[in-house]
């Protein structure tokens, strides 16, 4: 948990300084859940007090991966370098390669659940990709919702994320595609026996997931109309990984 915080932060960190680099901060629409923050721009931290910070926590983080290599070496391996890789690349590189951002962002989530079910069992196996999958997902729609008021600012500076390729109305619709899809990868787990049954608690969260779409696609061109949008997406994502954890938990008692 602990090296999960720190590698959260140390991206955040690195994400916050590049971006004042680029003055991409300076031009954002802020909202409550998108557009950065005005940390360096106000003055309140110095650009080289954010790196440090950033720099901190990935070294701390990695400290804890060794940690965990130690035993698990072939298994963790691969995951500790890609979230090592993204972390220190992700704002300043791999979010201006074509339609990459999303996926790096849910995947590096994603491969974050599976390295602690991996810690937890010592393998890599179906019922862990059943855990992949699903927050993979989530994530990137996290991300993917929270660049809508932003994406003409992201388009100049040079980003290429999946909302400056398809535009606002076709991503509208990808958005739903992709809820739809995180249930369909949960039921689907399930059906085959990868998931316990009790993970389709997790199916609690569509009336959720069915007011941020219906808000989406009515107000995906309209900023102010779409932050309730914005804040119900958090609460449906977060709603939905919580409860997938539960009912791994209760599968374990019964």
């Amino acid at each position: 948990m602990v090296g999960a915080l720190l590698t959260h932060a140390s991206v955040n960190a690195f994400n916050n300084y590049f971006d004042y680099r680029s003055k991409i901060d300076r031009k954002t629409h802020k909202t409550p859940f998108s557009g950065g923050v005005d940390t360096l721009v106000k003055g309140m931290m110095k650009p080289w007090q954010a790196l440090t910070v950033s720099l901190f926590c990935l070294i701390c983080a990695a400290l804890i991966g060794l940690y965990f290599l130690a035993r698990l070496f072939q298994v963790l391996l691969p995951l500790v370098v890609y979230g090592a890789v993204i972390i220190v690349l992700y704002t300043p590189v791999l979010s201006r390669v074509p339609a990459l951002s999303e996926i790096v962002a849910g995947s590096g989530f994603g491969f974050m659940g599976l390295g602690v079910y991996a810690t937890q069992t010592g393998v890599i196996d179906a019922v862990g990709i059943a855990i992949v999958v699903p927050i993979t997902i989530l994530v990137a729609l996290l991300l993917f919702l929270n660049e809508f008021p932003d994406v003409e600012v992201d388009k100049v500076a040079g980003r290429r994320h999946i909302l400056v390729l398809l535009g606002k109305r076709g991503s509208a619709r990808l958005y739903v595609a992709g809820q739809a899809a995180t249930y369909a990868s949960i039921i689907l787990a399930v059906a085959v026996g990868v998931a316990p049954i009790p993970v389709l608690v997790s199916l609690l969260s569509l009336p959720i997931a069915y007011k941020t779409s219906r808000i989406t696609l009515k107000n995906y061109n309209r900023t102010p109309k779409l932050i309730p949008a914005l804040g119900s997406n958090v609460i449906f994502i977060l709603s939905t990984i919580a409860l997938m954890a539960f009912g791994f938990a209760v599968a374990s008692f019964v």
